[in-house]
C-alpha cells in the first residue's frame, strides 16, 4: 500500500490554541529539497495566518498493513501511555511516549513497565543500541542528535488524548 510523506505545520493563535493542517507530498526528494518545500510553504501560509507557525515536520510513512500483531485489543486505550525516560551521554533526559501501552505489561502491583518483558526489553535495547538496518544502525537521540543511552525509567501512565497529536 502506497504511503506518502507530509509536512505537517502546527499553528498556534493568540490565546495559544494550536491547530494543524498537512500536506501530502511524493516521496521522490532529498532531505534538503524537503526543507526547502516546508519552509517555503510555510512563507506562504505565514502571509495569510492571524496566528504564527510554531512548527513545520517531515513525516515519513510506512506501510505498517503486515504487523502480524497489529490489531486493537477490546481493553486498549490511548489513554494508557507507555512512559519512557532515557537519557543521553550527557545525562540529559529524553521522554518517549507510547500510547495504548497493554497493561499487562505492567509489573504486579506497580505502575512500573516490567523491563524483564521480552517485548519490553526489546524497545529499550532497540532505544539505547539503535536498529540495524542495511545502511547502518540508526539509534533515536535528542534534538542535538545525542545517542539515548540510558533508560531511567519505564512506567504506565494515565494521559488526556486531548493533549497530543
Amino acid at each position: 500500500m502506497p504511503v506518502p510523506f507530509f509536512i505537517h505545520y502546527e499553528t498556534e493563535d493568540a490565546t495559544g490554541k494550536k491547530g494543524t493542517n498537512a500536506f501530502s507530498i511524493p516521496k521522490v526528494f532529498s532531505l534538503s529539497q524537503y526543507v526547502e518545500f516546508a519552509r517555503a510553504m510555510a512563507l506562504l501560509m505565514d502571509a495569510i495566518l492571524g496566528g504564527v507557525i510554531t512548527k513545520a515536520e517531515l513525516v515519513v510513512g510506512a506501510d505498517v498493513s503486515a504487523l502480524a500483531n497489529n490489531a486493537s485489543y477490546s481493553t486498549g486505550d490511548v489513554e494508557e501511555v507507555g512512559s519512557f525516560m532515557f537519557t543521553t551521554g550527557d545525562g540529559r533526559p529524553v521522554d518517549l511516549n507510547v500510547p495504548c501501552i497493554d497493561e499487562l505489561k505492567e509489573a504486579a502491583g506497580t505502575d512500573a513497565l516490567d523491563q524483564a518483558d521480552a517485548d519490553i526489553a526489546a524497545l529499550i535495547t532497540a532505544v539505547e543500541d539503535g536498529i540495524a538496518t542495511a545502511g547502518g544502525t540508526i539509534s533515536p537521540c535528542d534534538r542535538g542528535e545525542d545517542d539515548l543511552i540510558t533508560t531511567v525509567y519505564a512506567r504506565s501512565e494515565f494521559r488526556n488524548s486531548g493533549k497530543r497529536r
